[in-house]
């Protein structure tokens, strides 16, 4: 038997299959490749472009918050949007910190200009123009960026010779700076205030300028376009004016009272708007103080008040002399608001003594106002008469620990109705007596009231009211034993008589004073943030009656608490409003004197005061308390035309064209937007 050998392979068509799948399988792997080194290039791309974008935008950062937002230019000029912008900086010192100069204002050493150049590709650039030329004009900056931007460098403007450009990164598509103006929306479903609201920052020169609110839009809840203002600052000195007391030198806006407290004054200045581009203008003066409420912190009344004053129709918070009113009364000092009446002729024959126990004498405080003329008044019992033989006035020989003794002067007879030394008081009844010449009060002091109760039955019973006090009687009794006369009811000295000392206060009721001869508003002191103010005048607003006075006094000082003032005695009042001459110290401060008129029972007035220096330029930030409400719109502040800027929001937007398979291009896009707060000062 053979055995057959056979020679067996791969056919051809067995090959090229075999090669085939090998260059599919190996193809589809070099593609996988290729298609994730392109993933990841693009990530890295993409990866880059956002690190350059945030670089750029922080790098401005940086540079804009270590500016001045008064000194900031934009390119080109109007509204905005803008895409360059020009700022001063200046070289840290070793500590970091700002540097500023012998004057005290900070040495601006460089000019930065972030700008766009239109090439192949775009770029965002930043020229420095290092040192700073400080003595350029605001045209001539405008002009030194606007060349810059034109020609992409500094070589063609001022200071050529002091520029240097380099670049942030290529491809910039679009960057745009938007400045935040001052844009307050007042919409609130209840009226209500919007208290401190900063709007933002503007260059004031001395003089008088114009604040312009327009409406703008408003709230899709709104139902109007309403403008409301309560207080605004606008001033260096930072102290609040009372808007509805401005000038509306254009535009329509009126005073509207707000009864129900809470808004400074009781009123805000109302624009009724009812369309977008309706608006009204206040023209305002830098720099002033005005005072209208009188109620800033460290202002002291001394026989003065301030109250808000409805007569008339006025509604006005005003200062005016204290009184006429009750100066004391029984039942305050006692503590017994009710009282009773005394029995069995408890008083017959007898001397009264009643102690007023003013602010300096323990378990005092009882008299509540100083005053020139004064009126008091004597009660019966509910059901007997009183019948009082004589009276007296007196101050305590002690103001501040409590005696029966009378000082040796100051002292007056009382007549009942004004006319008579004695008097019948019918039951439950009271009569008023007063001496025959005015007879001044003093809070501050302590007062006897005495008198002589006649020696008849049925007529010797008075009111009286309880001590609640311990160890402070108000009363003391001489008995009928001791057959007081006129004469020892009336004399100083009664420790020596031996008196009783009662549980009770007998017959006085109450003290009624007039206004006092004279009395002070002094203010609160407001800090000019001048170091060498150039005060002018002093003015004022006051209704005074015929007979009356207000007189006006103005100090000043370099220290916060004006120790290195003159004293007000030694500073002339002045009668009418006139210039000042304080002195050219930062902290200032008035005091009015009012005086009543010749009766003693009207006093002046006094609505406002108004004092004035010359103002400097500087940057001020510019807020208030402004009015929400349903029918409030949106609107804008402008001042002298001009947008108050709070500080710049920007979005910058790069790019770079990556080839990708197939011969396509994709395009790499990278975006930010960021807001940017220069530091707010006029350094």
């Amino acid at each position: 038997m053979k055995t057959r050998h056979t020679k067996a392979g791969f056919s051809l068509a067995e090959m090229l299959f075999s090669v085939t799948i090998t260059v599919i399988v190996v193809t589809a792997s070099m593609m996988g490749y290729v298609y994730l080194l392109q993933g990841e290039r693009l990530n890295s791309t993409q990866a880059q472009l956002d690190v350059s974008v945030r670089m750029a935008v922080n790098a401005l950062r940086h540079d804009l918050r270590l500016s001045a937002i008064d000194k900031i230019i934009l390119y080109p000029t109007g509204p905005g949007p803008y895409s360059a912008i020009s700022f001063p900086m200046t070289t840290p010192n070793p500590s970091g910190l700002l540097t500023y100069g012998t004057n005290g204002l900070i040495q601006w050493d460089k000019t930065i200009i972030y700008h766009v150049w239109s090439g192949q590709p775009n770029q965002l650039r930043v020229t420095t123009f290092s040192p700073r030329n400080n003595s350029l004009t605001d045209a001539q900056r405008q002009a030194q960026l606007a060349s810059v931007v034109t020609t992409g460098n500094g070589s063609a403007t001022f200071d050529a010779g002091t520029a240097s450009t380099r670049v942030l990164f290529n491809n910039l598509v679009q960057w745009n700076i938007y400045p935040q103006r001052a844009v307050f929306d007042g919409y609130s479903s209840n009226t209500e205030r919007a208290v401190d609201y900063q709007l933002g920052t503007v260059v004031l020169t001395a003089g008088t300028h114009l604040f312009k609110f327009t409406a703008i839009g408003k709230n899709a809840l709104s139902s109007n376009y309403a403008i409301g203002l309560d207080t605004l600052v606008m001033s260096p000195c930072g102290v609040e004016r009372e808007v509805e007391a401005q000038t509306v030198s254009a535009g329509s806006a009126t005073p509207n009272y707000m009864p129900n407290g809470g808004w400074s004054g009781n009123y805000r200045l109302l624009s009724s708007c009812t369309a977008t581009g309706q608006y009204f203008t206040l023209s305002m003066e830098n720099d002033r103080w005005e005072e209208s409420n009188f109620r800033g912190t460290g202002a002291l009344c001394d026989g003065t008040t301030v109250l808000f004053d409805e007569t008339g129709g006025s509604n006005d918070f005003i200062v005016a002399l204290e009184g006429p009113g009750y100066a004391w009364q029984a039942t305050t000092q006692t503590g017994d608001a009710l009282g009773d009446s005394s029995q069995g002729d408890a008083l017959r024959a007898s001397a009264v003594r009643v102690l007023l126990r003013g602010s300096q004498m323990v378990s005092g405080n009882n008299i509540q106002l100083d005053g020139s003329m004064n009126y008091v008044c004597f009660m019966a019992a509910s059901n007997v008469p009183l019948r009082i033989v004589a009276a007296y006035i007196a101050e305590c020989s002690d103001p501040q620990n409590i005696s029966v003794d009378a000082a040796p002067t100051n002292s007056a007879t009382l007549l009942f109705n004004g006319t008579t030394a004695g008097y019948e008081i019918p039951a439950d009844s009271y009569v008023w007596a007063w001496s025959a010449s005015k007879y001044q009060v003093d809070r501050d002091k302590s007062y006897l009231i005495s008198f002589l109760v006649d020696n008849v039955g049925n007529h010797s019973d008075a009111k009286c009211w309880a001590e609640t006090h311990t160890n402070a009687p108000g009363c003391w009794i001489l008995p009928a034993a001791q057959t007081p006369t006129t004469a020892m009811t009336s004399q100083a000295n009664w420790s020596s008589l031996n008196p009783l000392a009662q549980t009770q206060l007998f017959a006085v009721f109450g003290l009624y004073t007039t206004c006092p001869t004279n009395g002070t508003f002094t203010s609160q002191i407001v800090d000019t943030h001048q170091d060498a103010p150039a005060y002018s005048d002093v003015s004022w607003s006051a209704s005074v009656p015929s007979g009356a006075s207000v007189a006006m006094r103005v100090r000043a000082g370099n220290q916060a608490d004006l120790s290195d003032a003159p004293a007000w005695t030694n500073v002339t009042a002045l009668s009418t409003a006139g210039s000042i001459s304080p002195g050219a110290s930062r902290f200032v401060q008035f005091q009015a004197q009012l005086r009543p008129d010749s009766s003693t029972w009207n006093s002046p007035k006094l609505r406002s005061v108004a004092v004035r220096w010359a103002g400097v330029t500087r940057a001020v930030d510019i807020g208030g308390t402004f009015s929400k409400g349903p029918d409030h719109g949106i609107w804008e502040l402008t001042v002298d035309g001009n947008p108050l800027v709070k500080g710049c929001s920007m979005d910058m937007t790069i790019y770079k064209d990556m080839a990708v398979l197939n011969g396509a291009t994709r395009r790499m896009i990278s975006t930010v937007s960021m807001e940017m707060y220069p530091r707010n000062t006029g350094k």
